[in-house]
């Protein structure tokens, strides 16, 4: 079975999140990572979320 793509996607909260390749990009969100198999997604998302909460709540908006 072939892998499937991930896209890494945020919203305006800037909150991350994975979505298949194969659909569009749900309204509200955007791709925000790289494209690859899930578990690299996830990898990307840890590395680089470090601040879980949304934006705007204890955090600066960049």
């Amino acid at each position: 079975m072939a892998e499937t793509d991930w896209h890494v996607v945020a919203n305006a909260a800037e909150c991350y999140s994975v979505w298949p390749a194969a659909l569009p990009v749900p309204d509200g969100w955007r791709l925000a990572g790289p494209t690859a198999p899930k578990d690299e997604c996830l990898e990307w998302i840890a590395a680089n979320w470090t601040d879980p909460r949304p934006a705007g709540v204890g955090r600066e908006v960049a």
